[in-house]
Formats: structure tokens, sequence, C-alpha cells
């Protein structure tokens, strides 16, 4: 498995003004310098105003600083199981510009949800329309991965069975680690939708950092460099981040027992420091990830 950074996680760094101002088409070596990863994730909503030139500028940054856009996500819900058609065919539209923008980036994947309420005539508006997204999506190599939510897509079976009907190779899943929590049975949810999933969103809401011992006992008697070697091993054994709201154990184990081995999205929503809430949630999940191995 391998770590992206899903970009919501630091709006609040492209909010800076002045000499700590971040412009979008930096974040690839923002992401790179401050986080350590090789890739991201952005929103569309992030792109608004720019033209292809600038767009492709981001990709060519990432390039530069070796880190990569992996995925475009449609941040609005699309009602593509609208029965009157208009808004259904709409969105069919927008996917296709999302698709072109994703392309430009130099993603492999798109993300989307899907509103509305869940009927049988819907359900195959949806599978209709989805096909006509594939062929868009077809024709330049991009994955189109569904992010559930409330309505259609609320069930984690009924995910996997909208997917099985849209059928072919570029349709998948995006689970998400919030919303599993919120279906009352996380780790079900996450086997049923993972198998199906090439990024699995790994939110996370915040950390309580644990209390260490900060004496210097254990380096009595030590000098030089023997003494700084003692107090560097003495941090490196500080316990990880406790996570606040769920605990992120079950649900990386869930993750791991259907073999999922793709990426792992990092979305801090904690508010305050995006950063280093993004720091303690790769810590959290990596502890987590070598718990489950044990």
């Amino acid at each position: 498995m391998m770590f992206s950074l899903n970009v919501n996680s630091i709006r609040d760094v492209l909010k800076r003004k002045g000499k700590q101002a971040l412009n979008i088409v930096d974040l690839p070596r923002y992401t790179y310098e401050h986080l350590g990863l090789n890739a991201l994730n952005l929103s569309t909503d992030l792109l608004k105003g720019m033209g292809q030139t600038e767009i492709e500028r981001i990709r060519d940054n990432g390039d530069k600083v070796g880190c990569t856009c992996l995925m475009l996500a449609e941040p609005e819900a699309l009602p593509l199981g609208d029965t009157k058609g208009k808004l259904g065919d709409q969105g069919v539209v927008r996917m296709g510009r999302v698709i072109k923008a994703a392309s430009l980036l130099g993603c492999n994947a798109v993300s989307l949800s899907i509103s509305g309420k869940d009927s049988e005539e819907s359900f195959e508006l949806v599978t209709m329309r989805m096909k006509q997204v594939l062929e868009y999506a077809d024709q330049i190599d991009i994955n189109v991965l569904i992010s559930p939510m409330k309505g259609i897509t609320e069930d984690a079976d009924r995910v996997t069975e909208l997917v099985k009907a849209i059928g072919g190779f570029r349709i998948g899943t995006l689970p998400d680690f919030s919303t599993a929590f919120e279906s009352g049975d996380p780790v079900n949810y996450l086997r049923r939708l993972t198998p199906y999933a090439t990024v699995v969103n790994a939110s996370t809401l915040g950390f309580e950092t644990p209390e260490h011992d900060d004496s210097l006992d254990n380096v009595d008697g030590l000098v030089g460099l023997d003494a700084l070697a003692a107090e560097l091993g003495m941090m490196d054994d500080d316990p990880p981040p406790v996570h606040k709201g769920y605990d992120l154990g079950p649900l990386v184990g869930a993750i791991k027992s259907v073999g999922f081995d793709g990426n792992i999205a990092l979305d801090y929503r904690g508010g305050d420091d995006g950063t280093l809430g993004v720091l303690q949630s790769r810590d959290a999940i990596e502890a987590a990830i070598l718990a489950s191995s044990e």
C-alpha cells in the first residue's frame, strides 16, 4: 500500500496570505517537501477558473518533484438517477469535463458521488448514465470510482450491485473510513466495497497525542554520541497518535483482509493545522497496518 494526500486536508495552507501564500500549482512541491508524499488527489473546485495551461502546470510541477496527481474528485453529488432526464444528462456532461481535466493532470482516476433516492427506475437510469460516463473514460484510460453517500449508494451491497450492472474494468468504488463508521458495521462495509477499489479514502477526525516520559533517566552516565543515541531511541519509542471518534485498527484490518494493496488517501478533517493532521494520520495508520500484521 502507498499513501497519497487528499488535498482537502490542507485547505488551511491554501488560505495563507503574503510570503507564506501557496498557489494551487505549487501543491505537488508542498506535498512532497512538507509531507513526504509522492502523490496527491485534487478536487475540481480547486481548479475553478483555471485554463488548460495552468492545469498542465500542476502536472508538470508534480513531475519535476516526483509527486503526481492520482485522482480528481467531483465534490458536487450528481443526480444521475434523475427521472426527468435533464439533470441526469447534465451530470453525464459534467463528468465528461472532469475526466478531460483529470487527463490533463495526468490522473489515472476520477471519483463522483450520486445523489437521489433508491428505486428500481433510478437504479436503471444511473446504470445507463454511468455507462455513458465510462465511454468518456475509456477513450483516455481513466478509471471512474463511485464515492458512496446517503441515498441510492448508501448500502454497500447496493453499490456492488450497481458496479456489476455498469460493468467494465474501469468502474470501481472509493470507500471512506468515516462513511464506513457511520454505516454501523464499518468492517463489513469496507470488506464489501474495498475489492472494487483502487483508492481508499482514509478520513480522520482528530488526534490525541499520548503522553510520554520526557525524563532523561535512561541516559544517566552516558556522554556525547552515546547519550544522543539514547535520547533519539526514546523518541522513536513514542506511541502513535490516538484517533478521536473511531478506532482505525479494525478499519485498516478490514481493507487488508481483502487483499487491498492500492492507494490510501490521507484525508484529515479535524481542522486547525492540516499539515500536522496529515502527518498524524499517516503515523496512526502505519501503526495500525503494522499491528494488523503481527
